[in-house]
């Protein structure tokens, strides 16, 4: 009976964090129902849709019953900024043909709502989040590619992403399916490092982080890419050391790793010799990829494009940023009294959030902003050189996407940075109050690891 309890108790936790993972990386899900299957196409109100239902999967049967204390240095500024922002929007609105007021105030809702369910959840989802992210990615890549396949306006060479509305150019939004392959290899790749994971979630792992950094190259998106290579480098600075790659070592020179190291080379050689079509799509991205950032970096410095006559010229994203550099520098040199209060409200899109936090918002907006900022910054370092508890260590890696982006591209008020920067407002800085079990001590939890995989297991037959 305790077995069977402890059984229910594991979906409970899976249906929370699927709700989580709703509101961090809904989009690809939603683009796919709303745009791929055409159940309402880009609907605004569908997409609100989604997200309400990822907050109704979040409820917990312990609502209000029990509540779980946040990080509440970060949740001031979070809330601060957010005050801010809406007092800004109604007061001191930089755009004087703004419109946007009930779309901005039902987002600002759902992050404050999602605050608020987050202090409700128990600590017990550490348990789970990262398999289940680790399904949810796959099912949202899987969606990505069949959407590719049945859809006749995409060819091979445009960047991967599903088509928005009734438009027929390929137009929509790879940066989403960017960052859910982001989010997969990381959970994949947490996966695969813990000791105890089984043989057979070690493949499905290994698979599901292939078939995402896959799809990572397919939206040729340069923010992801930049954040997994910094992810990459941090995760080899805090465990690369002479000691742990002993231990690593040793570790892999045992049958199972080595049966899974040699099944996963096996597999992809395989696949790729009866697939070359697919190896050649995936060269050829990369190849695409790396010219056009080469053709950035010649029209930065003013020379030609490599191997032709013509002047090498940015990109449209690459040229955006580069006006928005310039504005910047003629606030600054010129204007420096404006950057006390700001010029208001999403009065310019510069696409670099944290300066576009100080343009609007002036000294106080940059300092909440820059404040959330810096605190998920100190304590992912943290956790990356302690690796506490797999949850924790999950938001210390995505940081390293949210930390790119934050100076290449979005706005400060897009629920892109507000829901993650919530959830870190949650469990960063607070792993010193969660149970022991719940902590990543090997010689205590593995026993309960093995059990939380094997109810995995049954609850997904």
């Amino acid at each position: 009976m305790t077995k069977f309890f402890r059984f229910l108790q594991t979906i409970d936790l899976i249906r929370l964090v699927v709700g989580i993972c709703m509101l961090l990386d809904g989009y690809p899900i939603i683009f796919f129902f709303r745009d791929t299957l055409h159940l309402a196409p880009n609907s605004t109100a569908f997409t609100a849709a989604g997200f309400a239902g990822g907050l109704v999967l979040m409820v917990p049967f312990t609502f209000l019953q029990r509540l779980y204390r946040p990080n509440v240095m970060m949740l001031t500024l979070l809330i601060g900024f957010l005050a801010m922002s809406i007092f800004y929007m109604f007061f001191f609105n930089g755009n004087p043909h703004f419109e946007d007021y009930n779309k901005d105030l039902i987002y600002y809702a759902y992050v404050l709502i999602f605050m608020f369910l987050l202090i409700n959840i128990p600590n017990d989802i550490i348990r789970v989040f990262i398999p289940v992210v680790v399904f949810f990615t796959l099912v949202s890549n899987m969606a990505l590619l069949y959407s590719l396949i049945t859809d006749p306006t995409w060819t091979v060479g445009q960047r991967a992403t599903i088509s928005l509305g009734d438009n027929d150019d390929g137009s929509g939004n790879p940066h989403v399916f960017a960052r859910n392959a982001f989010m997969g290899i990381v959970a994949c790749g947490i996966w695969i490092m813990r000791p105890n994971t089984h043989i057979l979630f070690r493949l499905l792992s290994f698979f599901s982080g292939s078939f995402s950094l896959a799809i990572l190259i397919l939206t040729q998106t340069r923010s992801s890419i930049v954040g997994l290579i910094l992810a990459v480098i941090c995760f080899l600075y805090f465990n690369a050391r002479p000691a742990q790659i002993r231990s690593t070592v040793r570790s892999l020179l045992k049958p199972i790793p080595i049966t899974i190291m040699l099944v996963g080379v096996v597999s992809i050689i395989v696949f790729f010799q009866r697939n070359y079509d697919t190896y050649a799509v995936l060269y050829g991205y990369v190849i695409g990829f790396m010219e056009r950032n080469m053709d950035n970096i010649y029209a930065l410095l003013g020379m030609k494009a490599q191997g032709a006559d013509y002047s090498a010229v940015l990109d449209e994203s690459a040229a955006n940023r580069s006006t928005s550099a310039g504005f910047f520098y003629i606030v600054i040199t010129g204007h420096l009294h404006m950057l006390i209060l700001g010029y208001g409200y999403k009065y310019f899109y510069l696409d670099i959030p944290m300066v576009e936090s100080l343009i609007d918002q002036g000294f106080f907006g940059f300092l909440l902003f820059g404040g959330m900022n810096a605190m998920a910054m100190y304590y992912s370092y943290h956790i990356m050189r302690t690796n506490p508890n797999p949850l924790s260590v999950f938001l210390a890696y995505f940081y390293t996407l949210i930390f790119v982006l934050v100076f290449t591209g979005g706005r400060p008020y897009e629920i892109t940075f507000l829901f993650p920067l919530a959830m870190m407002t949650r469990f960063m800085g607070q792993e010193h109050l969660f149970p022991a079990y719940l902590v990543d001590h090997p010689e205590e939890n593995s026993d309960a690891y093995l059990v939380v995989q094997e109810e995995m297991v049954a609850s997904t037959g």
